[in-house]
């Protein structure tokens, strides 16, 4: 499975460093075969590409299995028109992604501390 990495800003490099390791770890021990490639977004590629998500890197994300976005600092873009443009939310416009979805469970040989295990959606 093929994962698009769009670090973001601030704090999001550090994030998706950590959240790689972890998939890395996790791809090799139930044999998932990822693979991460990296892509600028937010003020990474402002400067260089005139615009914080290029249409590229959209048709990258269009064409991954999944996408791992850090945070973004959109407040602090310049307005869309000098390529100010919201990472998060031209992807769900552009890939038609109108449902944030969040499941969770509990897994298998991991301790839980509800009287049942969880198997819980979260839609948004």
């Amino acid at each position: 499975m093929r994962i698009a990495v769009l670090p973001g800003d601030g704090i999001g490099p550090e994030i998706t460093a950590s959240t790689l390791k972890v998939l890395e770890l996790a791809s090799k021990r139930f044999k998932l075969g990822l693979t991460f490639q990296q892509y600028d977004v937010g003020f990474a590629s402002l400067k260089p590409k005139g615009s914080t998500i290029t249409p590229e890197v959209i048709q990258a994300c269009r064409e991954a299995d999944g996408i791992v976005l850090g945070p973004v600092s959109h407040s602090d873009y310049p307005p869309r028109a000098e390529g100010g443009i919201n990472v998060s939310s031209e992807l769900r416009i552009k890939l038609d992604l109108f449902a944030n979805v969040r499941p969770s469970r509990t897994r298998e040989g991991l301790k839980y501390w509800g009287r049942t295990a969880m198997d819980l959606v979260i839609v948004r």
